[in-house]
């Protein structure tokens, strides 16, 4: 788990990132005016499923996803990136706006004691730029002065909109494995607790528990059959430590958790979502009820598709066809003694009629969906993250998106070799005053080599996580600027 270390966080280099935006921006104003930015932080930021560290241990858990565990966890996160921290607070001291949207991997910022922590902060950094730039307000200015600056810092439960028709989400209510039935209020029987998806229980229960996987690359764990046996001889056969042991256990231990605690869709709670999206959001109701009619079913639905997933459909008829081969052996009379093939001949049938889908498979489901997000709202744009691949496109004149990944990504177990040599973000950029007729510019992006360049498809292998939007003007107008940024 190398990856976890600070010396391969991105900390330094969002905060220069950032630093950079803020100066293409301030670079940007004409006239009378200035530029305004919008950073969009696209789910994924803080990732409250991955173990805990305890005494500079990494302690595996499974704790309720309650604002009891979560509050901690993310004050933990947040003092072990204060470069980060402290970048935010230059963005949002500077006048601008932070939008965290949340994620699947960091749903508990849809709880109010979890918004608080992270915004307190943010403000307390952005205060602290303030005062540090301008001498320290009195008291009752400074109590003016974080109520302005926490205005700035906004979150979103499930997708952000802006005044000129740009539209943020994260992505995984597209995904089956990984969304929620009621996204603005994703609990299950238990008030205030997160109801568990595939995803979030793989993530603690497997994926975290062996070591050489790496939750921010997808190849490292998304293996075939051959794949997870060739893994477990090259870090396992000599190690004496059970990979089998690890994964039957998480596996079993998903399947019962989902099936346990399923709740049912009730339309009393839909409807109440749908109200509640509009109202956080701005966008009207009858749009927001034709974007929710595009989410997966969640994997509690569609409990065939995660026995394939685990494994479990598989090894469930292999035992099955080895106590048929057994029975035919000991009891069949000899000359029917080949009919204990047929139990293996079953198997491979199978395997062979009823393929896995593929991962790219269910990305593309997500692309697919953002078009469809687009004509629900009449959107100019639509910018994703879930699937760990930056994209961008214009079709039609709207722009689909898809803000990659800023993890700590690397193809060896040594971390010497990053996934991505360049960082993406999408930046757009269009004109104050206009409203939802304003055009849009720009697209994606890369930060490399401390400047913004344009993206190059050699520069996109396909891996895992989020980036940045923005909109800047031409001269003598007053712009503003959308950044979103996945972590």
């Amino acid at each position: 788990m190398r990856y976890r270390q600070a010396p391969y966080s991105p900390d330094r280099e969002l905060a220069a990132m950032l630093d950079a935006l803020r100066g293409d921006v301030r670079r940007g104003a004409g006239g009378a005016g200035r530029d305004e930015l919008t950073l969009v932080l696209n789910g994924d930021i803080f990732d409250l499923d991955a173990p805990r560290v305890i005494n500079n241990e990494s302690v595996v858990h499974d704790l309720p996803r309650t604002a009891e565990h979560a509050v901690p966890a993310i004050e933990a996160i947040l003092s072990d990136h204060p470069v980060f921290v402290e970048a935010l607070g230059r963005v949002v001291a500077d006048g601008h706006t932070v939008v965290f949207v949340a994620g699947n991997h960091d749903i508990q910022l849809t709880l109010p004691e979890v918004r608080a922590a992270v915004q307190r902060r943010v403000v307390d950094a952005a205060a602290r730029e303030v005062a540090a730039r301008d001498g320290a307000p009195p008291a009752a200015g400074a109590a003016e002065l974080r109520r302005a600056l926490a205005a700035r810092v906004v979150f979103r439960a499930w997708f952000h909109r802006t005044r000129d028709g740009v539209i943020l989400e994260h992505g995984n209510q597209y995904d089956s494995y990984c969304s929620y039935r009621y996204p603005m209020a994703p609990f299950g029987r238990n008030p205030g607790e997160i109801q568990p998806t595939m995803g979030s229980l793989v993530s603690r229960l497997l994926v975290s528990r062996m070591g050489y996987f790496n939750p921010h690359v997808d190849s490292s764990f998304m293996l075939s059959g051959l794949g997870y046996l060739a893994h477990w001889a090259r870090y396992y056969l000599f190690s004496g430590r059970s990979l089998v042991l690890a994964f039957a256990v998480g596996a079993a231990r998903t399947m019962i958790e989902l099936v346990r605690r399923r709740e049912p869709g009730r339309r009393a709670r839909r409807r109440a979502g749908l109200v509640a999206a509009a109202r956080e959001t701005g966008a009207p109701l009858a749009a927001v009820a034709k974007h929710a009619r595009l989410f997966a079913r969640p994997a509690e639905d569609c409990l065939g598709r995660v026995a394939r997933e685990l494994w479990l459909d598989r090894c469930g008829l292999a035992l099955v066809g080895l106590l048929a081969a057994l029975a035919c052996l000991c009891w069949v009379p000899e000359g029917l003694a080949p009919a204990a093939l047929l139990a293996p001949t079953l198997l491979i049938a199978y395997e062979c009629a009823v393929p896995k889908p593929t991962l790219d498979a269910v990305w593309q489901g997500v692309n697919r969906a953002a078009r469809l997000v687009a004509r629900a709202h009449g959107a100019k744009a639509v910018i994703f993250g879930h699937t760990h691949n930056p994209e961008g496109s214009w079709e039609g004149g709207v722009f689909f998106g898809n803000t990659g990944s800023w993890s700590a990504a690397f193809e060896d177990i040594a971390c010497t070799r990053p996934v991505f040599e360049a960082r993406p973000l999408v930046w757009l950029r269009s004109e104050d005053g206009a409203g939802p007729e304003a055009p849009l510019s720009g697209g994606l992006v890369m930060w490399k080599d401390q400047r913004f360049l344009p993206w190059k498809a050699d520069e996109a292998p396909r891996v895992s996580r989020k980036a940045v939007a923005a909109r800047r003007p031409r001269p003598a107008l007053r712009p503003q600027a959308t950044a979103a940024l996945r972590g």
